[in-house]
């Protein structure tokens, strides 16, 4: 926090008197974060038994070697030898000063706020007002956060959960679609389907995945895009739970995020029999343990070519059809489609393999 705050002081000096208004925001955010590390902030129980406080962790971004951080928020009496639901929500559109994300966790308690729920929840700092894309790093950034919490902190991998606001519910869309495999439920507040739109052909990637649309009733330009979302998911046989906050504009209310998280909690993620996946970027090639290696992956940045595959799982029989590929990988461990003993692969109605599955990734020519 020491280096984000000498950071934008020293941006505050070069600007001089051209940016008098950033240097009197960022003097608030900084007298809040002071305010605040004179009180909690000196006592470790706010954030590790009362799960009162988030805590703003920092790191080496392995993307660019920039600081970026994350906010992070410990259930009650938090044991990190237990196994939490892990919530990963991106935020939307606010102050250009990052600091001012900071400041956020050392503002005063309000006397009717709830306690963290028995849930671990992460916010990714967005780098600047932009979108969460691959190109500026920001969405590597979410999969480096998760990586930072796993390593002092013990996550359920069947109960993870992601949500976004406005731009951050953008990209809620784009990644669930993206990383189906990885979400037991997802939740987007006044959202737009800008990120993957309906016409790229990704939504049945994610067809079993739970979804709950928030939006409010006088946010006329958001309304639209929730009904894009809706007819999008209703579509591919996949109607999500919808609410429409009466007198509600952009912004959500407290008890709008209560209810979209208590909503999320209640489920668990489950391996359907039947999935398809078409992957239509570098970084995302595959889901529950079926992946498409990458044609050119050597190429900068973002050359591939579609791809797509569609896979059904009756007992230890598998059967995968292709489109347009010429290379597959099978994974059929834990972290993969987590059978045993005797299994057969069907591909494009050829059996491929027969016998004990694999410990490894079978890797396959078509």
């Amino acid at each position: 926090m020491l280096a984000l705050s000498e950071e934008e002081v020293l941006k505050a000096q070069l600007a001089g008197t051209k940016n008098d208004g950033r240097a009197k925001e960022l003097l608030g955010y900084l007298n809040i974060i002071e305010i605040g590390l004179n009180g909690d902030g000196e006592k470790a129980d706010p954030y590790l038994v009362e799960g009162r406080r988030s805590l703003t962790l920092a790191r080496l971004s392995q993307s660019d070697g920039t600081l970026q951080f994350y906010t992070v928020s410990l259930p009650p009496l938090w044991d990190p030898r237990r196994a939490y639901p892990l919530y990963v929500h991106l935020h939307g559109r606010g102050p250009d000063i990052p600091l001012a994300y900071v400041s956020y966790t050392f503002q005063p308690p309000k006397e009717s706020a709830a306690k963290n729920a028995e849930v671990i929840a992460i916010v990714p700092w967005l780098r600047g007002n932009g979108e969460w894309r691959n190109e500026n790093g920001s969405e590597p950034d979410v999969w480096e956060a998760i990586e930072d919490v796993k390593s002092f902190a013990v996550v359920d991998p069947n109960r993870w959960y992601l949500s976004g606001h406005s731009w951050g519910g953008d990209d809620a869309w784009s990644i669930a679609q993206r990383t189906p495999d990885l979400w037991a439920a997802v939740g987007i507040m006044a959202g737009n389907p800008v990120g993957a739109p309906y016409a790229l052909g990704l939504v049945a990637n994610a067809s079993h995945v739970p979804f709950y649309l928030w939006v409010g009733d006088e946010d006329k330009e958001r309304k639209s895009s929730f009904d894009n979302f809706r007819s999008s998911l209703n579509a591919v046989g996949n109607p999500p739970t919808t609410v429409v906050a009466a007198g509600i504009g952009h912004n959500y209310r407290a008890e709008d995020a209560a209810a979209l998280e208590a909503w999320l909690l209640q489920h668990t993620r489950q391996m359907p029999k039947h999935f398809s996946f078409i992957a239509d970027t570098p970084q995302h090639r595959g889901i529950w343990g079926i992946s498409i290696p990458r044609t050119y992956p050597d190429a900068y940045p973002q050359a591939e070519p579609r791809v797509k595959f569609e896979c059904w799982i009756e007992g230890s029989t598998i059967r995968i059809r292709t489109w347009d590929v010429k290379e597959i990988e099978v994974n059929f461990g834990p972290t993969g489609l987590n059978l045993s003993g005797d299994v057969e692969l069907i591909v494009n109605g050829e059996t491929k393999f027969s016998g004990a599955a694999p410990v490894k990734p079978l890797s396959l020519n078509l």
